[in-house]
């Protein structure tokens, strides 16, 4: 038996969805402008010269910025044209443009992963939930609500899938990636009311749910919203 999808309207629930999606927007990549230290340079021997000969300095501004690629390595360069060209490595991870006066190095976008799946479930006592696909499938179900007694409930993983109780707050994809799992039942008492548990669903995927609300008396439904990431 399966908990059936419903539409709720309550405050808890449109909370605990919309943070969970806020969790796949990509995040910004952020710039670093990095200036050419010297206005200009001044080139000139520092051999000492035989008797009678000399060297004039050679002075010059900055001319123009470069992104070189120098021993297979990305290499800023800034050149003051006849009076030589200072470098510096470009910063790893990321990506360097030459702009008026020194460059502008981007850090890479993180890309978050893509939802697979994100819905409310009604899950009734004694009933099974699906976080990747909502299947009405005995075997393609990832938590049951069992009961013992009206008062020793607790929730299941079914099918190889783990549950990660940890600190119940919201971790995301990044923390329940790295989350504790077992595949032990857990108390239903250890999951209040506004607990995010992260989820390793029998497909292997990392899902994360937030626990909106546990009805009163007997049996209980308990009021899911969870997120499923590819």
């Amino acid at each position: 038996m399966f908990g059936t999808l419903k539409k709720f309207h309550n405050l808890s629930l449109v909370i605990g969805l919309a943070t969970l999606a806020a969790l796949t927007a990509p995040s910004a990549a952020k710039a670093q402008a990095i200036a050419c230290p010297l206005e200009q340079i001044r080139l000139e021997v520092t051999t000492p010269l035989p008797s009678g000969w000399w060297n004039t300095p050679q002075v010059n501004v900055l001319q123009n910025t470069r992104v070189i690629s120098l021993g297979g390595k990305k290499t800023l360069q800034c050149d003051y044209g006849s009076a030589g060209r200072i470098m510096l490595l470009a910063p790893v991870g990321r990506t360097c443009t030459a702009v008026s006066g020194g460059f502008n190095c981007l850090a890479a976008a993180v890309a978050l992963p893509r939802t697979f799946s994100s819905e409310a479930v009604s899950l009734r006592q004694t009933y099974l939930a699906d976080f990747d696909r909502n299947s009405s499938s005995n075997n393609a179900a990832d938590i049951w609500f069992q009961a013992e007694t009206s008062d020793l409930l607790y929730l299941v993983p079914r099918n190889g899938a783990q549950i990660g109780v940890g600190n119940r707050r919201n971790r995301g994809f990044a923390g329940c990636s790295a989350a504790r799992f077992t595949s032990s039942r857990v108390s239903l008492s250890d999951v209040p009311v506004g607990s995010y548990i992260c989820m390793r669903t029998n497909e292997g995927r990392v899902s994360q749910f937030r626990m909106n609300n546990i009805s009163g008396g007997s049996p209980k439904v308990l009021q899911l919203g969870y997120t499923t990431w590819e």
